[in-house]
């Protein structure tokens, strides 16, 4: 079955991820267009390094041009938001982009990118699905991809210089090119070697790559910078030579940031950087979006400075939306994606990256200097994650226990709020919150949780585990 969640569909290759599916999927997005009668519009196809996604998009291409629409094919390996500023730039109805972002490597995926650059709002998959059911089996069409390229119906397509243009008019380029920063660079093995790079050297830093070559394996481990994931990057950070270390996921629109001391900075730390950078030292107007996982801290800062902070659900689409509609400085989520207004309509790890570095360049402080001077001001908090496993019988016990019954653990505390616009989250005093979701990507139960001390957090676990009604999944 193909469903689309929280970025995508995405499915393990050689199982559901089939070149049948994509060609239905591909099929699907042909439908959708002459409904909304924007089929005389070219689509925008991408694919990034993971196994297969060459062919995969070729494949696309291929349905596509059966149903006389234009492709506009990037042969070289693109980072996703890359592709969003195609879709944007273009006046196109639709991108679509082949890839898994951080998941492991057995899985591969289709992001579907809209008008305005912009994630597929949940309308907009519904339909897909819909249509996708109706839809067969399909084979490979009569005509071949190179036969359409010859023929005039596939256009290579190449918006690198545009894209890389676009991300130097954000920054304060000749503030960073006296600095002579040292940086650490990791593109876990994905797609954004080339645009960072270029864009680094653009801003006169001295760079050193690790993991750069194209590993469909992603080194053995999932191309997500999480702290797990980097450890080769942080011995590295360790030894004291970078002013920054840099780690972009497969896609490149998430970002993993280290210190100079070679210290992790969480993906809710990086949101709380250049949030406050862009208040205090650039004095930048407007206020931020954080989905329901990520730090109350945001809020706090966004109050002192008068500013509006908005909650949403999982899914980059709704941060989007509601910085379109607010007019919103920053959006983000604790999974390391955020966007930044005037520039692409969805996560971009490449610009974000660049902006830590401008930030450095700016202040003339260190990244660790940064964060002491930020809890100072608005206090810490800890956050913390739990994946937990399911079976398909799992879900459903749960979605009726949590979201039909609405049972409540005996917590030690009170909670003054509830909310279930994305699973449910218990919200208690002094932005305290314990949030438990299903995940839109993978068969994965997500509890989140923000405490003002460890022991707290520990207690609320507890709970959480013992509850003899929820009987939660052991396998974490």
């Amino acid at each position: 079955m193909i469903k689309f969640g929280t970025g995508g569909w995405r499915a393990i290759i050689g199982d559901e991820f089939t070149f049948s599916n994509v060609r239905r999927v591909a099929q699907a997005a042909a439908l959708y267009l002459k409904e909304i009668k924007k089929d005389h519009l070219p689509v925008v196809v991408g694919h990034d390094l993971r196994f297969l996604s060459g062919r995969f998009s070729r494949a696309i291409a291929e349905i596509l041009v059966q149903n006389g629409i234009q492709v506009w094919f990037m042969e070289q390996v693109a980072p996703t938001p890359m592709l969003m500023f195609a879709v944007e730039q273009e006046h196109l109805a639709l991108g679509l982009m082949v890839t898994a972002s951080h998941n492991p490597s057995e899985y591969n995926g289709i992001k579907v990118i809209v008008e305005g650059g912009k994630d597929a709002p949940v309308e907009v998959t519904n339909r897909l699905e819909e249509l996708c059911r109706d839809i067969p089996p399909l084979q490979a069409p009569p005509l071949s991809f190179f036969d359409a390229l010859e023929q005039g119906k596939i256009t290579i397509y190449c918006n690198k210089n545009a894209y890389i243009d676009s991300l130097l008019r954000q920054i304060d380029v000749p503030a960073v090119q006296q600095r002579n920063l040292n940086v650490l660079f990791n593109p876990m093995f994905g797609v954004s070697k080339d645009t960072m790079a270029m864009c680094l050297a653009s801003l006169r830093c001295s760079v050193d790559l690790i993991n750069a070559q194209r590993d469909t394996m992603f080194g053995q481990k999932a191309p997500s910078p999480s702290r797990d994931a980097l450890q080769d990057m942080e011995y590295l950070m360790k030894q004291g030579r970078y002013h920054i270390g840099i780690a972009t996921d497969g896609d490149s629109d998430r970002i993993g940031l280290y210190d100079e001391k070679g210290n992790y900075i969480t993906a809710n730390d990086i949101l709380k950087l250049l949030y406050y950078y862009l208040k205090q030292y650039r004095g930048e107007k407007g206020g931020l979006v954080r989905n329901i996982t990520t730090t109350h801290i945001l809020d706090r800062i966004a109050q002192s400075f008068g500013e509006p902070a908005f909650e949403v659900p999982v899914g980059f689409k709704y941060i989007s939306q509601k910085m379109d509609d607010e007019n919103l400085l920053l959006g983000g989520e604790s999974s390391g994606g955020l966007k930044i207004r005037g520039h692409v309509n969805g996560k971009d790890g490449i610009l974000a990256a660049l902006l830590a570095v401008e930030m450095l360049a700016k202040t003339k402080k260190s990244l660790s200097a940064l964060l002491e001077e930020i809890n100072a001001k608005y206090g810490t908090l800890y956050f913390g994650e739990l994946n937990l496993g399911y079976r398909r019988e799992d879900r459903t016990r749960l979605e009726q226990v949590l979201l039909a019954d609405r049972h409540i653990p005996a917590f030690p505390r009170e909670i003054f709020k509830t909310s279930y616009i994305d699973g449910v989250k218990f919200y208690f005093a002094d932005d305290n919150w314990f949030s438990i979701r299903f995940s839109g990507t993978e068969p994965v139960l997500r509890l989140s949780w923000e405490t003002t001390t460890k022991e707290q957090a520990e207690e609320l676990l507890r709970v959480i585990r013992e509850d003899s009604v929820l009987k939660l999944p052991l396998k974490s």
